[in-house]
């Protein structure tokens, strides 16, 4: 499936252990707020198979207009899902976005080794978890606790192993683009392009298939079928060696269910 993620701001005051905002912080330079005017000029562009998911690299919440945001995709037919750790969100948000038919809503919770800067221990964090927990259908909860996995965010987490891969790849998300929209409408190649390697054009000045087709994105992609290059792609753990993904592709359909779930998703999105 296409994906659009969406950074609602342009930093994050969780500062989650895992999570490099010091590279994005550095890397953006555009407006701090995505507008709800500009989001729904950006839908507007928008095939309505593409999934959207409040995401991107920081906690959506944190702008004041997110659940707005949230209720105008899901008017306009779009698939929604929603990554929240809730801060920044009030009680009315929370009775808002219980009406709205999600397809996921993924609850970050905080974790026993202060991996976070959640506000766990006020008032208003807990009142407002309380009636998340009451109210919306929560698909997943995650936390970073002894035995998160961190995927090393392509070199930029501070567990990065200096991975560099060499030879043919692939990857789902260039398959299946999940490009991250920032908050001034311009898109990055993926969710792991946290500082800003690979912008491939902004979607208040062009259409959706001209981001596909864009210069950036076409050498991202053809530099799949190289035996080296300088691509972000060789530093993430997303991709995959390129007979590995197609043996795959080719046997997942064929596995028992749970078991080809588990593949699919962590190889093709």
């Amino acid at each position: 499936m296409r994906v659009l993620e969406i950074t609602t701001v342009s930093s994050c005051s969780n500062d989650c252990h895992f999570c490099p905002q010091d590279a994005y912080r550095k890397a953006y330079k555009g407006k701090p707020r995505l507008s709800l005017e500009d989001f729904n000029a950006v839908l507007a562009k928008l095939p309505k198979d593409i999934h959207i998911i409040f995401s991107g690299y920081s906690e959506p919440f944190l702008n004041s207009d997110c659940t707005s945001m949230v209720e105008s995709a899901v008017s306009k037919g779009f698939k929604v899902k929603v990554y929240s750790t809730l801060v920044g969100m009030h009680a009315e948000d929370v009775h808002r976005l219980a009406k709205c038919k999600l397809i996921g809503f993924t609850l970050h919770l905080p974790d026993n080794r202060g991996n976070t800067k959640i506000p766990a221990s006020t008032q208003e964090y807990k009142d407002v978890l309380s009636l998340a927990l009451q109210n919306i259908a929560i698909s997943e909860t995650v936390t970073m606790g002894d035995d998160f996995v961190d995927n090393e965010r392509a070199g930029l987490g501070p567990t990065a192993h200096g991975r560099h891969l060499r030879g043919m790849f692939n990857c789902y998300k260039l398959e299946n683009p999940q490009f991250v929209l920032l908050p001034n409408c311009d898109v990055a190649l993926c969710c792991n392009d946290f500082g800003l390697r690979h912008v491939l054009g902004n979607l208040l000045k062009q259409s959706y298939e001209e981001i596909t087709a864009s210069p950036e994105f076409r050498k991202v992609k053809a530099g799949r079928y190289r035996m080296n290059g300088d691509t972000l792609c060789r530093s993430c753990t997303f991709a995959v060696p390129l007979l590995t993904y197609h043996a795959y592709s080719t046997v997942y359909t064929n596995l028992r269910p749970t078991v080809a779930k588990l593949l699919k998703k962590r190889y093709f999105g």
